[in-house]
């Protein structure tokens, strides 16, 4: 059986979705497992970027590896849990990703709990090694227990002034 080049583009871009969401499942394992030589290598490309709200970035393995060491440090534990992967590709070797994260952290010096939701913009690059991200931002919809983190709020439209409500009819069960 052929398939047709439309049914062939279909089936490589969900094979390729499976294999980024399996890169950003992998960043939740090796933070949690306080890991930062796993992280970097496993789920980073070399030129790796992690956007630190709108104006700061930490770029290359090295520097990334730093970075979660120290950051990490900090934590006797982490949880981190990553949902609503939406993907989008731009040719064969380059996509674009939105995620929802929930990271659960125990602070080191007072078992204080820190709660974040959020989401993971990133750009991936299909490499030799696989997908890996090219660059992450994570923006923040809200915190627990963290006071002044370094993101940028979650995209949100405001709300409308006085909506409308709606017209509620009642139904005969049927």
């Amino acid at each position: 059986m052929v398939l047709a080049q439309a049914d062939q583009r279909a089936l490589w871009e969900l094979v390729q979705r499976q294999h980024i969401a399996e890169t950003l499942h992998a960043y939740s394992h090796f933070v949690d497992r306080n890991d930062p030589a796993g992280l970097v290598t496993r789920v980073f490309c070399a030129d790796g970027c992690f956007e630190l709200g709108a104006r700061h970035a930490v770029i290359g393995r090295e520097e990334l590896a730093r970075m979660f060491a120290k950051t990490l440090a900090v934590f006797t534990a982490t949880s981190h849990h990553v949902s609503n992967i939406d993907v989008r590709f731009e040719g064969d070797a380059l996509a674009h990703s939105t995620a929802y994260v929930y990271a659960w952290h125990v602070h080191v010096e007072d078992n204080r709990r820190i709660d974040l939701w959020g989401r993971y913009h990133d750009t991936l690059r299909l490499t030799e090694e696989g997908w890996r991200i090219a660059v992450r931002r994570l923006s923040a919809a809200g915190t627990d227990g963290w006071a002044n983190p370094p993101f940028d709020p979650v995209e949100r439209l405001p709300n409308p002034v006085d909506p409308p409500s709606p017209r509620i009819t009642r139904r005969e069960s049927a």
